[in-house]
């Protein structure tokens, strides 16, 4: 430990001031640490690539430049202060484009930052090495995790994905088109009439009756989250909340590479992704999808393009058809869920996100009616990816073990309506109680073969709760809430 301590104060003390070193101890830090904390956003090589000019040469060209200002006679006296302010203000510069904050807060800690680096660099400029040293051990503290996250990305099984019979090969009898709209978060009709969200939505039910829908009332996802509700659905297969899917694979899978999208396509269908805001592109995977009202050339880089938002009604009006059969999924934001973070209180959030539903319910009403002029024929399918929370403060609430039976169903009820066109649909929905099974009873009614129901998931639901950590399911096939901890 002694050599160490030394050989730091020969470095700290030494005459060179470690331009280029700086740069890379900046570099080094920030690289390590946005992808020990963003490695499911960031993990495609085009990222990486402008992670690395981003993070190593801008600094090192921001520092060059600076130091070689600090050469003119009158300001050679300063360079060192230049680089004890500079340097840890490049990093905080850096940290505020990444955090979660209002401007106002954000400001104030750059300003705190400049104001105690100007005043320690008065006396301590001498020791701005010692920063270099910093942020190496700060990257250090970064490389379990990142490596972690290198190793289970590398090593992630997709054995869970395999399909337990022939139905990739499944040939369809007929082909109408068929329109997925997922309006987020969008309760139960069962829920929607309990004592968490009390609301009376027989204007929108009527509507969907009078229009050929079929609702099925206790409907529910098999997990709690878009990310995780969706990769099942696409795969029609349970992952069990499987660590990687959430942190690597779910966009990729959702968007990508799915049975779903495979089918569709040996069945000469051409697929549109129509989405409010790029979050299931976020992390630029491949896409499956023919078109997609998104181009990666829009979305940011360091943040999460959730600020990036699109008319999905204009945007399904602008798809222009090929020929041959259509698959539109419409992905709507609303009417979400309660916050994720909140201080607000249940009654709140409850009014908050009822408003947002009745706005939602014009919205459906208003694409429902523009596809069946459009297409009365097709096949449209009104299915939300999990329920609004509606009785939590706060989403995060959902993450503790919940015995309520209420919460457990506020959590997972969600819409789930279908315009079948044909009554023989009846003699193939009797296992559509869970999003884990949509696309497989769909399947198997186009192909009009019954063996496909054979292999139906069990209809559970899921959540990988944080306290006590493991997870559990909530509600078993029968849906009762059981609270198994698997």
């Amino acid at each position: 430990m002694e050599k160490i301590r030394q050989k730091l104060l020969a470095f700290i003390s030494s005459p060179k001031d470690g331009i280029l070193l700086s740069g890379i101890a900046i570099g080094v830090y920030m690289l390590l640490y946005y992808y020990s904390k963003n490695f499911g956003l960031a993990s495609s090589w085009e990222q990486l690539g402008v992670f690395i000019a981003y993070y190593f040469v801008v600094p090192t060209v921001v520092l060059l430049l600076g130091y070689r200002l600090f050469t003119l006679p009158t300001l050679l006296g300063y360079r060192k202060h230049y680089l004890f302010i500079a340097v840890p203000l490049i990093v905080v510069l850096f940290l505020l484009q990444l955090i979660i904050a209002g401007p106002r807060r954000k400001s104030f800690f750059l300003g705190l930052a400049i104001v105690l680096l100007f005043a320690g660099a008065k006396k301590f400029a001498r020791y701005h090495k010692l920063f270099i040293v910093l942020l190496f051990v700060m990257a250090a503290c970064s490389l379990p995790t990142f490596f972690g996250n290198i190793y289970n990305y590398a090593t992630a099984s997709d054995a869970w994905r395999k399909l337990p019979d022939d139905l990739e090969q499944v040939q369809f009898k007929t082909k109408p088109n068929i329109y997925y709209i997922q309006p987020d978060g969008y309760a139960s009709p069962a829920n929607l009439k309990d004592a968490n969200y009390n609301f009376d939505n027989k204007n929108f039910e009527q509507f969907l009756s009078v229009e050929g829908f079929t609702v099925y009332p206790d409907f529910r996802s098999n997990y709690n989250s878009t990310l995780l509700s969706n990769t099942s659905a696409f795969s029609m297969r349970h992952h069990y909340a499987r660590q990687d899917i959430e942190d690597f694979w779910a966009r990729r899978i959702i968007v990508g590479d799915n049975p779903v999208l495979h089918i569709l396509k040996n069945n000469g269908y051409t697929t549109h992704f129509v989405t409010e805001k790029p979050y299931l592109i976020m992390n630029r995977p491949k896409l499956g999808y023919d078109t997609c009202n998104f181009t990666y050339n829009e979305l940011p880089y360091l943040k999460d393009a959730m600020g990036l938002e699109r008319d999905v009604f204009k945007s399904l009006k602008e798809v222009k058809p090929t020929v041959g059969p259509q698959f539109y999924f419409i992905e709507k934001m609303t009417p979400s869920h309660v916050s994720v973070f909140s201080k607000r209180g249940k009654a709140s959030e409850k009014e908050w996100y009822l408003e947002r539903l009745q706005k939602t319910n014009i919205w459906l009403m208003q694409v429902v009616s523009y596809i069946e002029k459009k297409d009365p024929d097709a096949l449209i399918i009104i299915g939300a990816d999990h329920g609004g929370f509606v009785g939590f403060d706060h989403t995060l609430q959902s993450m503790t073990l919940t015995k309520d039976p209420l919460l457990v169903k506020s959590i997972f009820g969600s819409m789930m309506a279908i315009k079948w066109g044909n009554e023989k649909a009846r003699e193939y929905d009797g296992k559509l109680h869970t999003s884990v099974n949509l696309f497989r009873i769909i399947f198997a009614y186009l192909s009009q073969d019954k063996k496909y129901l054979n292999h139906t998931e069990a209809n559970d639901s899921y959540v990988l709760t944080h306290s006590p950590g493991g997870l559990y399911k909530y509600i078993n096939d029968k849906g009762e809430v059981v609270l198994q901890k698997q």
